[in-house]
């Protein structure tokens, strides 16, 4: 068996072979493409040789052009991969030869990641569209507020949609007028994203009709559209977590740990996972700790948490919790029961 290892850049893409016993047999530089990377595993008959790659954002292309040639590629996280991330030789050739090497002793696959599925994929991309939108609609918000302090004029966030009381901003004689093109500004930049975030809210709607497992969640207390979408894509396929844990550390919710002989440490939740959808599933808890439809066994922990650690604490706890529910609906299909007990 040959192990390739591909270091990909925007222009170029950096490989190395090696065989079993870990001797380099082929390395060099390539141009980044269909035509490079297929060129690449063209040395070898099918079958032959294996490959491994890091995640990028070029990586799911590389993925479906050597799939469609008959080569399932393994695809490594980056920031796992010791090999790499801790080397104090850091270079592509490097980082080729040590993408081979893992794949030859097996560390490749203990840490390769999942390869989503293209309505996955879609779903991602749309959920990652509207998070910028609305991350540059607060900007722009933000700034004009704080142009206003500037010249004592206070406008609260509630207010800034309301083009009565926006027009009465303008009227202020505070405002000087130099600033009022600035303000304008900002407020039809805020219109425009106002309204792509509307429009990528219906592709949510649509895009959910997608998913059947849908329906599952939506029944859950804080699972609106947007929660459900965001946690379904983050989730992809639930099969490939056999235990409710593996989701909740999937999405970087479990407490962080470090332990050595008989000393036990715990800390706050590690944050390492699919970022996204730990957002998500912490919206969904701020949300359902105000729902009604929220089961008396979690509230009633969900309250004791509150008084104890404080609220954010037990929003990120409760979110864990229903992320392991979320879990048990889609894996046996039941449907959300306001009466559950508390989940472990």
């Amino acid at each position: 068996m040959i192990y390739v290892g591909m270091d990909i850049h925007k222009k170029t893409t950096t490989f190395c072979a090696v065989d079993e016993a870990g001797q380099v047999i082929r390395r060099g530089t390539v141009s980044s493409g269909e035509a490079g990377w297929l060129g690449i595993m063209g040395h070898w008959s099918r079958g032959e040789a294996a490959v491994a790659l890091e995640t990028g954002s070029m990586t799911w292309w590389v993925v479906d052009v050597l799939r469609e040639a008959g080569i399932e590629p393994v695809v490594v996280d980056a920031r796992q991969f010791k090999m790499i991330a801790d080397s104090k030789k850091k270079s592509d050739r490097h980082d080729a030869r040590a993408l081979a090497d893992g794949l030859r002793g097996g560390l490749a696959e203990r840490i390769a990641v999942n390869v989503p599925r293209e309505k996955a994929r879609r779903a991602r991309s749309l959920m990652q569209t509207r998070q910028q939108i609305l991350k540059q609609r607060n900007m722009t918000v933000n700034a004009a507020k704080a142009m206003l302090r500037s010249v004592g004029v206070e406008m609260k966030k509630a207010q800034w949609p309301k083009d009565a009381h926006w027009e009465k901003v303008l009227e202020n004689p505070a405002v000087p007028i130099w600033m009022k093109p600035f303000l304008i500004t900002h407020r039809s930049i805020w219109d425009h994203l106002e309204q792509q975030r509307q429009d990528l809210d219906a592709l949510v709607n649509e895009e959910l009709s997608h998913w059947l497992e849908a329906q599952l969640l939506l029944e859950m207390p804080g699972f609106g559209p947007i929660v459900t979408m965001g946690i379904l894509s983050g989730i992809d396929d639930v099969k490939r977590f056999r235990r409710s844990n593996q989701l909740a550390s999937y999405a970087g919710l479990i407490p962080s740990s470090r332990d050595s002989g008989a000393v036990q440490r715990r800390g706050g939740i590690t944050h390492q996972g699919r970022s996204l959808m730990r957002y998500f599933a912490v919206q969904a808890a701020w949300s359902a700790m105000r729902s009604k439809s929220l089961t008396p066994s979690l509230r009633k922990w969900a309250r004791r948490l509150i008084v104890k650690r404080g609220r954010k604490v037990a929003a990120v706890a409760l979110a864990r919790r229903l992320l392991v529910l979320a879990h048990k609906l889609l894996t046996t299909g039941e449907v959300y029961n306001p009466t559950y007990p508390v989940v472990a």
